[in-house]
């Protein structure tokens, strides 16, 4: 039987409502079943690209009974934000990871998954997604060229509700200082397992804001 938490506890509920007033929108509340009690106290904020098309696909994945990964938060690229771990739980997005000499990142950090078809592969100037071996066509605006590889570009609205997501996430953790906003490549193990959010994610824009 799958294990849901069927309310958001009070953090979580702080963080939507401010949401809400600053933005015009609700946090859309879709539990997964992959989550467990936390063993540290949060002070770091992790960012990932899900390789996903939208919002609701990236939910299906997270739901997966023989998935075994989640984040708390998924941004799509028309700004929609949906909620799939409560803030006080420990969700499943690091993976084999390090941060500052401390093992498993999930314990003490909040992950968050931005729609993003993240890495393309090139051929004879089409391009293609990482599902299927880089056999899918690419469906989304023109890509990016950064470092000499081609990447989905992030959408604005993405970094505006970033952005606002943090301002709110840093209220109640303020532990989170900027150097402890992170990309899975920064802690993943063994380094280079993970390459998101990638070298087209304008890390400038979070800073500033």
């Amino acid at each position: 039987m799958k294990r849901y938490q069927l309310s958001r506890g009070r953090v979580s509920t702080r963080v939507n409502e401010a949401l809400k007033g600053r933005l015009g929108r609700s946090i859309g509340w879709r539990p997964s079943p992959h989550f467990s009690e936390r063993e540290g106290t949060v002070d770091v904020l992790v960012l990932h690209y899900t390789v996903t098309a939208s919002v609701g696909e990236t939910v299906k994945l997270f739901r997966k009974v023989d998935q075994g990964a989640s984040a708390h938060y998924i941004i799509g690229k028309g700004g929609k934000i949906v909620q799939m771990v409560d803030l006080e739980k420990k969700a499943w997005h690091a993976g084999s990871s390090m941060f500052q000499r401390r093992r498993d990142a999930n314990d003490f950090s909040i992950g968050v998954e931005i729609v993003n078809w993240g890495l393309l592969k090139e051929e004879d100037g089409r391009f293609f997604v990482w599902p299927g071996t880089y056999q899918t066509p690419y469906k989304g605006p023109p890509p990016v060229e950064v470092d000499g590889a081609w990447w989905e570009p992030f959408t604005e609205m993405q970094y505006r509700v970033l952005g606002v997501l943090i301002t709110e996430i840093r209220t109640h953790y303020p532990a989170i200082t900027s150097d402890r906003i992170v990309g899975h490549a920064d802690i993943a193990l063994p380094k280079g397992r993970k390459i998101d959010p990638g070298s087209a994610f304008d890390w400038e824009r979070i800073k500033d804001l």
